[in-house]
């Protein structure tokens, strides 16, 4: 693997964990507005729905992310 793909690599990465923690980051706002009183009457079931998308994209991208290092670690040696 020549540097210019292990480079792409790392920062592939990165982009996968800073995009899964804010994924996380989202669907603590949106867990945080089921939480709140609300005036006007909503089912909040669709936002509890959007919640749980998210914590499992957060997840899988976390997961692609531990992947592709250990990849790069396995390359290493």
């Amino acid at each position: 693997m020549t540097e210019s793909q292990e480079k792409q690599l790392k920062d592939k990465v990165n982009d996968y964990r800073r995009f899964a923690f804010i994924l996380i980051a989202l669907s603590g706002f949106l867990m945080i507005g089921t939480v709140l009183p609300k005036e006007a009457v909503m089912s909040q079931g669709w936002l509890l729905a959007a919640v749980g998308g998210l914590l499992v994209l957060s997840v899988s991208l976390h997961g692609v992310a531990v992947k592709t290092e250990q990849l790069l670690l396995k390359e290493d040696d």
